[in-house]
């Protein structure tokens, strides 16, 4: 059993390392394409890729009524892509932001994460919740395109934006390479948390920490490769993109399609530690990346450790 556990793990690393490098190489002719920003990629193709397997984590648990499972995920995947994620990015080359970017979509992970805390704050995400979590999702989609595609237009010029565009309407092949690439991330993710959590329930631990720490580590693989990868090639506007997004709509419509089949119960523990770590975590990344829109390698490291002290202080009060 662990040894077929450890095997479908490295698996599905190999599946998301290679998903995510067709998806980073070819995320720039999409963005020509669709007359938008590859920070805009990131936040809707990508991301909406990105977050399959944890919206069918989500929608499974609830069915199961495993309202931890589906909690925890979310507010740890949330933090561990806002500090960890980024950190090593940044560490291994400097983040720099657009500033429309920290302007236009930024504040919505600070809205998705003072919302959450706000709804929950009952101990429940009721459907009348859920309507509201799903609705905000989609707005934000269409405020993120519709923002970039005008910005892009106004930038280049109308004649160039056109010319741009059918320009990219002859790479073709490109949609081909990101389906596969999103099909290999999320076969990849699948394997990865699957194994993950196969190997974590031997050892016993709690559902709250299994949905903080390993569900969120294995479910926020795809953002970290794909964030890692444009990183590395010296295209940190998907990766960005891709943080940015995958955090609002893993709290608009993850939370908000489980909440929709099964009113989520939450735990009072998570209101006093967790949910403030959240809303702490979007308030410090927008800090740094606004005081010279570049997040650097030692902003990096801090956010690195900050993340490796709350997962040792999960691991020692739900463990």
């Amino acid at each position: 059993m662990t040894f077929f556990a450890i095997l479908f793990l490295a698996l599905g690393i190999a599946a998301l390392y290679k998903g995510a490098d067709l998806l980073v190489s070819r995320a720039s002719a999409l963005a020509a394409k669709m007359g938008v920003s590859t920070a805009v990629v990131g936040l809707s193709v990508v991301t909406l890729g990105g977050i399959t397997p944890e919206l069918s984590i989500g929608i499974t648990a609830s069915l199961g009524s495993a309202n931890d499972l589906i909690i925890g995920n979310a507010i740890g995947s949330s933090i561990l892509k806002l500090a960890l994620v980024f950190g090593l990015a940044a560490m291994i080359a400097p983040l720099r932001i657009h500033a429309s970017t920290l302007k236009h979509e930024f504040p919505w992970v600070m809205l998705a994460a003072v919302l959450i805390y706000f709804l929950a704050f009952d101990l429940e995400i009721s459907r009348g919740d859920a309507v509201i979590l799903i609705l905000l999702g989609i707005a934000f989609q269409w405020y993120s395109i519709r923002t970039s595609h005008a910005e892009m237009r106004a930038t280049l010029g109308k004649q160039t934006h056109q010319r741009r565009k059918q320009e990219a309407l002859k790479t073709g092949r490109a949609w081909v390479r990101i389906v596969l690439g999103l099909a290999l991330i999320i076969l990849g993710a699948k394997l990865f948390v699957d194994s993950s959590l196969a190997l974590a329930l031997q050892f016993g631990v709690s559902e709250l920490l299994v949905g903080i720490l390993v569900i969120a580590i294995g479910a926020s693989i795809p953002e970290l490769v794909v964030t890692l990868v444009s990183a590395a090639k010296h295209q940190p506007g998907i990766g960005i993109g891709n943080i940015i997004g995958s955090n609002v709509m893993n709290i608009h419509l993850v939370v908000g399609a489980a909440a929709l089949i099964h009113p989520i119960s939450i735990h009072p523990d998570l209101l006093v530690f967790d949910f403030p770590a959240f809303i702490f975590a979007a308030i410090l990344v927008a800090v740094l990346f606004k005081s010279h829109h570049t997040l650097t390698r030692f902003e990096g490291a801090v956010l690195v450790m900050g993340y490796l002290l709350y997962a040792v202080y999960s691991v020692k009060f739900w463990g």
